[in-house]
């Protein structure tokens, strides 16, 4: 047990082992710390699961142990993470974060046993508030889509029976009435091309010539065209009449249908309102969920002072033990430094020293090898060059006793050839050219 609370506090074990019995305790007792949060938190879950989701029990143990090994973790990197510094104001402004995260995470697992603490007024409450919800559904109700149909069902159903009450009547029918707008519009236009035909006919009006004119003629052409169209007109009325008389019964009853079929809309309607009124009563009672319990304490203590003061108290006590954990940690690290802090910035040091020595081996390994190769190439170099000065060296030599091979033959045969003579009487030997 005292290793796994070690291994809680992020401390180095072998360190801890050869530091005296007090350093070990301060350790044990952080990772103690370290366990106590994390329970705590797992307890919380817990209970949240249980009142928000109604899971089962088993299910709320797993869930619960998992959450409460995540804030495990959590906890340990945070303690492990705030180390020694040699200022105090560095200590603050570093640690200040993970307090920061510790107290929302203390928030937030301390709300549930918040809850469970103050079940039974927060029972009270949520009846008070689902008696309110209850009132405002009530109004709500009135403005609901839904429900805004039943004044429209209403008045349908007051049109379609004043419909059937007015009987066999086919002059409202658009049929009829578009016949009759059109019979009585070519009636009007052939009285009025009569009219014209018997002023023409008579002098009084058009070409202002009595008798039969061409003028007249025409006019008598438009006069007969508006008189058949108005025979037609006529007949197309007289149809529409007689096809709406005849489907006026058809229509009728099917009015008496719709108007059953809607007056059975309205009833439904009425009472899906009631069923939705009796359902939302219903949902109200089962709502007493983690939110609903939330809202219920929120309202407890704006009612009660008293109860608000209970409220805030109790809920950073529980979040003090989430940061519990962090602040030991920094209290661990004020003031002079222990035996432990001394022996891991040692161990620090020589781990840095050894990675540097390291990382120095390389780097002369590796420049050694590059010198050694520049090396290894100048010598190639060198030996390139000197060879080639060599081959050349020879090819002058047999190039030189060719020529003077070439000059003595040629003096044996003449010698005259390269006799020339001075300003001074004396001969002064000319040699040939020479090798290119």
């Amino acid at each position: 047990m005292k290793s796994t609370f070690i291994w809680l506090s992020g401390a180095d074990p072998d360190l801890l082992a050869a530091c005296p019995y007090g350093e070990q305790a301060k350790y044990v007792g952080l990772g103690g710390a370290v366990l106590t949060t994390s329970v705590m938190s797992a307890v919380s879950c817990g209970f949240a699961l249980h009142m928000a989701m109604d899971l089962p029990l088993a299910l709320c143990v797993v869930l619960a142990i998992a959450w409460g090994a995540a804030i495990m973790n959590l906890d340990r990197w945070l303690i492990a993470g705030t180390q020694r510094h040699a200022t105090l104001r560095q200590n603050l402004m570093l640690a200040a974060p993970r307090v920061l995260l510790g107290m929302l995470i203390g928030l937030v697992v301390s709300t549930p046993l918040t809850l469970r603490i103050f079940q039974d007024e927060i029972n009270a409450e949520l009846k008070v508030m689902q008696r309110e919800s209850q009132d405002a559904f009530a109004v709500l109700l009135t403005t609901d889509a839904r429900f805004q149909r039943i004044p429209a069902l209403t008045a349908s159903v007051r049109e379609m029976q004043a419909d059937l009450d007015r009987g066999p009547d086919v002059s409202a029918d658009p049929t009829v009435r578009r016949a009759q707008a059109e019979y009585d519009r070519v009636s009007k236009a052939y009285q009025r091309a009569s009219d014209l035909l018997v002023c023409e006919q008579d002098g009084s009006c058009g070409s202002g010539q009595p008798g039969p004119g061409s003028s007249y003629r025409l006019k008598k052409r438009i006069a007969d065209g508006l008189r058949a169209e108005r025979a037609e007109t006529r007949a197309s009325l007289n149809r529409a009449r007689t096809t709406a008389q005849g489907t006026r019964a058809a229509t009728l009853e099917r009015l008496r249908n719709d108007l059953a079929t809607t007056r059975a809309a309205l009833r439904d309607a009425t009472e899906a309102k009631a069923v939705a009124q009796r359902e939302f009563g219903a949902s109200e009672e089962r709502n007493d969920g983690l939110l609903a319990r939330m809202n219920a304490l929120g309202r407890l203590g704006d009612k009660d002072l008293t109860m608000g003061l209970a409220h805030l108290v109790l809920i950073l006590f529980l979040a003090a033990f989430e940061v519990l954990p962090v602040v030991f940690k920094i209290l661990l690290g004020a003031g002079v430094p222990s035996v432990y802090d001394r022996l891991r910035d040692r161990k620090d040091e020589i781990s840095h020293d050894l990675a540097v020595d390291d990382m120095t081996g390389r780097q002369d390994l590796t420049t050694h090898e590059r010198q050694a190769l520049l090396a290894a190439e100048r010598a190639a170099v060198d030996a390139y060059v000197a060879e080639v000065a060599d081959v050349q060296r020879e090819v002058a030599h047999t190039v030189m006793r060719h020529w003077r091979k070439e000059q003595l033959d040629a003096a044996h045969r003449d010698p005259e050839q390269f006799m020339m003579p001075g300003e001074d009487d004396d001969d002064t030997l000319v040699l040939g050219p020479g090798p290119g």
